[in-house]
């Protein structure tokens, strides 16, 4: 069970440091459009849809990398004065109970879009670039996959904690 949740978290941490690596070419895309637009009076065509799908999908592909690292938003009202093990049952109930089977649907019918997208070639209809959306639409489906596999690995950290085998924070 170990390795498994080793593996898994090497992956979304490898994931997430290439989802932020997306940071850069999204950085010069901005700066290239405000220069082209302000000081050469000459706007890009694709800079919109450019910075939408490269925020999108560092935005998709960091959402695993950010529940490994405990970074989402939770409300512990009662969660922060309960123990290490009880933290365990509560995050076990959420991922197994609500979170892990809503990401195997929403995977499911995004993959199902992603490849409607494909057979039909359909475009962003954004701006006068119109790029094909297809690729986006897998980060869609990736950047959710990516999460669920996290899941799968706190769901194995919690079960590991609860019987005392591990730490909360492991990982």
């Amino acid at each position: 069970m170990t390795a498994v949740v080793r593996l898994i978290d090497r992956l979304t941490e490898g994931v997430g440091f290439a989802a932020a690596l997306l940071l850069i070419p999204l950085v010069l895309a901005m700066c290239y459009e405000v220069f082209a637009r302000y000081v050469l009076n000459a706007p890009t065509i694709w800079a919109y849809e450019m910075s939408y799908m490269l925020s999108g999908t560092y935005f998709l592909l960091g959402s695993g990398f950010t529940l490994k690292r405990r970074g989402h938003i939770r409300i512990d009202l009662i969660y922060a004065h309960v123990s290490s093990r009880a933290r365990a049952m509560i995050d076990l109930a959420g991922y197994v109970l609500v979170f892990l089977p809503l990401l195997v649907v929403l995977n499911y019918y995004l993959w199902d879009y992603a490849m409607q997208s494909i057979e039909s070639g359909e475009r962003s209809g954004q701006s006068a670039w119109n790029p094909v959306i297809w690729p986006f639409r897998i980060m869609f489906f990736a950047g959710f996959a990516f999460l669920a596999l996290q899941v799968v690995a706190e769901i194995l950290k919690c079960v590991r904690v609860i019987f005392g085998a591990g730490t909360q924070n492991e990982g």
